[in-house]
């Protein structure tokens, strides 16, 4: 069996790597391959790359813009995605569907939607106002991609139409995007029964073939063994002093957000930390780079951290965690943290996809600074985390490998 990977980039591999010892496992003669476009957006420092029992290749290593060849040439029994939202998703599935190639679909958080009217407004007019500033590399390779599956499907109208949508309302070519047979992949793995009824009830997806499988992070975040507090803050560099930590939902990156507007938003949270004399501790989206943004940390006296921190004795030790709607909320409410989310200024638009029962919503700095000062009690749901968390019995990634092993 040959099994081909697809991510936009590597920063993504972990979703990967932690499958791999399962698959050989239960399917010890699998041929297991990567292919990323991380190539479409900045230059890559290896255009191949070996992994934890696989090798993945950057698109560019196939000598051609087209994921239809590259397809072609691999011809995998079965391409596993990590995305079910956009143009280059649909295109695969197409390719796939024509070359007679098995699809899945593998979530790797939760699912986020743009449910208001604020922030849908937003992405248009920043479509508007930085139009050329998107006609990149990546755009034009990911609109060459689907402009080829909408022809070799014999319907480029709907090229045309997707255009037109992606003009008028963005968020439907992405995390808002409804259910079409573009988007019909042959096996669709999501985290929690929450995800399932968003794709069936808001993303209109047929109720087939979509199967809960659990958290894997999850599973293997409550099983990894803390690290005693004193000890954990003496190998980061952090004092005694409690701290607010930010998980990053990598607004900018996905450009949700510009940079200047989230530096005012946090510079906003540093002055209500420094006034509760606590540390201002952020851990890193995947996606952010820190050194887009490690002068303005300095200044304000934010301490960052990457991948490399240990998540869950970050997240115990914390005296608080605040976020907008980073799917790592939900590490933080199993360790029954409380949690302070922003709701002002230029967050006022975002959603709000965790109950207000589970997290508290700030409307202003001051009703922020008022619940971290007073530690006001959140999390009063105690059932939140068994309801919507999904299955934590360690089992999610065997489920995982038997699931794509017989799609």
């Amino acid at each position: 069996m040959k099994i081909l990977f697809f991510d936009y980039w590597l920063k993504g591999i972990a979703n990967f790597n932690r499958l791999m010892p399962e698959l050989r496992r239960q399917c010890p003669d699998a041929e297991v391959k990567m292919l990323h476009v991380g190539s479409w957006k900045e230059p890559q420092e290896a255009v191949v790359n070996e992994h934890e029992g696989f090798i993945s290749y950057d698109i560019s290593y196939y000598k051609t813009w087209s994921l239809y060849k590259v397809l072609k040439k691999e011809r995998p029994d079965v391409l596993i995605m990590l995305n079910i939202y956009y143009l280059c998703d649909k295109a695969l599935i197409v390719f796939c569907k024509r070359l007679g190639i098995k699809t899945v679909y593998l979530a790797h958080g939760k699912f986020s939607t743009i449910a208001d009217d604020g922030l849908n407004h937003f992405l248009k007019q920043d479509l508007k106002k930085n139009f050329i500033s998107k006609i990149r590399r990546d755009t034009i390779n990911t609109l060459l991609n689907y402009f080829l599956s909408t022809w070799l499907s014999h319907r480029p109208i709907r090229f045309v139409t997707s255009m037109v949508a992606m003009v008028h309302d963005p968020a439907s070519m992405t995390l808002n995007s409804m259910y079409t047979d573009e988007l019909d992949t042959d096996l669709k793995l999501v985290y929690y029964e929450s995800d399932k009824q968003v794709l069936i009830e808001k993303r209109k997806f047929p109720d087939k073939h979509i199967y809960v499988v659990g958290n894997p992070e999850l599973d293997s975040f409550v099983n990894t063994p803390l690290i005693p507090r004193l000890d954990f803050l003496s190998r980061i560099g952090l004092s005694d002093k409690p701290y607010l930590l930010y998980l990053d939902d990598g607004y900018v990156q996905a450009r949700l957000m510009d940079k200047e507007t989230w530096h005012i938003h946090l510079s906003e949270i540093a002055e209500i930390v420094k006034k509760a004399d606590m540390q201002f501790v952020i851990k890193l989206h995947p996606r952010t780079p820190l050194s887009e943004h490690v002068q303005f940390f300095s200044k304000e006296h934010i301490i960052p951290f990457g991948k490399e921190v240990d998540f869950k004795s970050l997240i115990a030790h914390s005296e608080t965690v605040t976020s907008f709607v980073s799917t790592t909320i939900s590490f933080a409410l199993l360790l029954g943290k409380r949690v302070i989310s922003p709701r002002w200024g230029s967050t006022s638009t975002v959603g709000r996809p965790y109950p207000e029962s589970v997290i508290h919503y700030s409307e202003d700095p001051e009703d922020f600074a008022e619940w971290l000062v007073n530690k006001k009690p959140c999390n009063t749901s105690g059932d939140y985390v068994e309801k919507n968390l999904g299955l934590l019995d360690g089992k999610a990634i065997p489920r995982i490998i038997n699931r794509i092993l017989n799609v």
